[in-house]
């Protein structure tokens, strides 16, 4: 029964889009330096997000819960947050930087999958992440300079590894993962040294039942230099020569 509760929701977001400013109330002031982690960004409102495991609700200052759109600012008047609210929980908004730069956006697509998109001061991307009934089963995150530093990847369950890549800040792979057999759950996976030049490659396999990846098959390990420093046969996780 709870689904058909927000079907009326989402069609209100739709038809509160289009009228935005003139029905947009003013909310709290709040000072960068208290709304802002260096490492995760302006994330104050995450608690409020459903659509990513929030189950916190925001209420105005008379102790109701708030609905439909909200602003809230800096010191100076800039807007810090707008935010379509439903019962005191957000179902859309946007986050921006003091010098106006937007710092993230978060949209539901529809009733389970929705999509956040976060941006470093000077606009350039910083995290894309695709959120499937709250579960983050896609992100990417980049470095400053736009270089891809990781994706990640699940399946819809969110419950193995579709593919899993790190990469250095010159744009060399440090480790990688990828799904080639869908029904057998077996990955080819390369490890790197800082150098560049590969450490290790070989297969693995995904173990359903103890939620682990296991090495299977022949594995190749090489030194430093890139030269092969040994062969090795394992049987899900195991070395046959052991």
């Amino acid at each position: 029964m709870k689904p058909l509760c927000y079907i009326p929701a989402i069609a209100c977001f739709s038809l509160a889009t289009s009228s935005f400013y003139a029905q947009v109330k003013k909310g709290d002031t709040h000072e960068f330096k208290a709304v802002y982690d260096s490492t995760y960004g302006i994330n104050i409102y995450e608690n409020l997000n459903m659509g990513i495991g929030g189950d916190s609700t925001r209420n105005d200052h008379k102790g109701y819960a708030l609905q439909g759109w909200i602003e809230d600012f800096y010191p100076d008047g800039k807007v810090l947050h707008k935010g379509y609210y439903i019962d005191g929980q957000m179902k859309a908004y946007k986050n921006f930087y003091p010098n106006g730069q937007l710092e993230r956006e978060f949209k539901m697509v529809d009733l389970s999958k929705s999509g956040m998109n976060i941006f470093y001061d000077d606009g350039k991307p910083k995290s894309i992440i695709t959120y499937i009934t709250a579960n983050a089963i896609k992100e990417e995150d980049y470095f400053r300079t736009g270089q891809l530093e990781y994706i990640e990847e699940y399946d819809k369950k969110c419950v193995y590894y579709l593919q899993r890549k790190f990469y250095t800040l010159n744009g060399k792979p440090t480790s990688l993962l990828e799904l080639v057999d869908t029904k057998k759950l077996i990955y080819t996976s390369k490890e790197y040294y800082d150098n560049g030049n590969i450490k290790e490659e070989g297969q693995l396999v995904f173990n359903k039942s103890m939620g682990d990846y296991q090495k299977n098959g022949k594995w190749k390990f090489y030194n430093e230099t890139g030269e092969l420093k040994e062969e090795k046969t394992f049987s899900r996780g195991g070395d046959e020569g052991e």
